[in-house]
């Protein structure tokens, strides 16, 4: 009887840490999202932008149809209601809300979903800790030989739900970009192209016109 007892005991030990785990990682998930498929709109996926940060940041923005901004902006909205609520629970007050969004409606009407993610990261105790955005094909395999990924890809991202708060702006959330899956790649060309054509005799950026160039070129060389 006394160890039948202990048995017990032990099975109800082990589903209670069993239960607790799952808590645990429910915790963790909970703020986890999958987007709609998009058109992306200068994704920078692969290498990070350094236009406005030093550090680096990864962002994505993507184009989606009404319904589909709305059905997700619903489970957003769902979140920043808790997020909010908690936030003016821990200030005891009402506090304000930053005037920006990550699900938003552009001045064009387009229907947008913006993620980011920096970089690099400093932490507390001076260590610095370096992010990638995972990336995936249509078959959800791991793209390893990274494209150049341009607007117009169509792409589909995992982001986590990231509220914040900040004085001088109030409280806001942010998309976090965790992974992407390329369903349509359009390629970007690094060097942009141009859209003029050649003149003859035309100035050249040495500060010389072709024809001058070419007589140079054409010029005996020093026997030196």
């Amino acid at each position: 009887m006394e160890l039948s007892t202990r048995q017990r005991l032990n099975i109800v030990s082990i589903s209670s840490v069993k239960q607790y785990t799952t808590t645990i990682k429910m915790s963790k998930d909970v703020n986890k999202l999958v987007t709609p498929i998009g058109t992306s709109v200068y994704p920078k996926l692969v290498e990070p932008d350094t236009a406005f940060d030093d550090a680096g940041v990864y962002t994505c923005k993507l184009h989606v149809t009404k319904e589909e901004y709305e059905e997700f902006k619903a489970k957003v909205d769902k979140m920043v209601e808790t997020a909010y609520e908690a936030e003016c629970t821990r200030q005891g007050k009402e506090v304000r809300k930053a005037s920006s969004s990550p699900v938003r409606i552009t001045e064009d009407g387009d229907f947008e979903i913006f993620a980011k993610q920096r970089a690099k990261v400093i932490t507390r105790s001076g260590e610095t800790i370096e992010f990638n955005i995972p990336l995936f094909d249509s078959q959800v395999k791991p793209i390893t030989n990274k494209p150049k990924i341009g607007s117009g890809s169509k792409i589909r991202m995992s982001v986590v739900f990231s509220p914040w708060y900040v004085s001088s702006q109030g409280w806001g959330y942010t998309l976090r970009l965790k992974e992407a899956q390329v369903l349509e790649l359009v390629e970007y060309s690094a060097g942009g192209g141009s859209s003029f054509s050649a003149e003859a005799d035309g100035y050249t950026s040495n500060g010389e016109s072709l024809s001058d160039a070419l007589e140079e070129d054409q010029a005996p060389s020093a026997p030196f």
